[in-house]
């Protein structure tokens, strides 16, 4: 969603990190330009190399481990560019990065983070975005499970994360 998201507020070329095969599907159906799979080498490298140098305006971490995405968002991002962490912390990590990489300290890179507010308004925005067609949530959709006894199921699936999980979904219809 937070591809989707970078598409519907403008952005042209979009790198989704990814290297399972049904996150790739879905990342180009949200409007993915480019794929880049941190198998092949240093996510960082293959976007400088990507855009000749020039890095990107803007980063988004949604994923990952802090020791690792943030010294590669921070080393990909253009001087006045800016990362947006939706990833959630353990608390246990260190977020470190390069000096020279932040552009020693004039880069003007700006970090920002936490999870989207909540509220009606937002809320009503975002389902109005479901219901005229501009975000289909049901592409993440990979694991179907009918019942609230189902719950710990989908949990323990998304502990062990099969190569062809996105999200599970638990329907509980109760109609009484």
């Amino acid at each position: 969603m937070a591809l989707r998201g970078a598409v519907l507020h403008g952005a042209g070329r979009v790198f989704a990190v990814g290297s399972r095969e049904k996150t790739v599907e879905v990342a180009k159906k949200y409007g993915a330009t480019d794929i880049v799979d941190y198998h092949n080498g240093r996510i960082s490298d293959q976007i400088l190399e990507a855009t000749n140098g020039q890095g990107v305006d803007k980063v988004l971490i949604a994923g990952g481990n802090a020791a690792d995405t943030f010294e590669e968002a921070v080393r990909m991002l253009k001087p006045g560019g800016s990362i947006g962490n939706v990833n959630y912390l353990n608390g246990h990590d260190d977020v470190v990065f390069n000096a020279g990489d932040w552009g020693i300290g004039m880069g003007h890179k700006t970090i920002h983070g936490g999870l989207m507010p909540g509220g009606r308004l937002r809320m009503e925005k975002l389902a109005q975005l479901v219901v005229n067609g501009r975000i289909d949530p049901s592409l993440m959709i990979t694991h179907r499970f009918e019942g609230l006894e189902k719950i710990p199921d989908a949990i323990e699936l998304m502990h062990h994360k099969p190569a062809d999980l996105i999200k599970p979904v638990v329907i509980w219809n109760d109609i009484d």
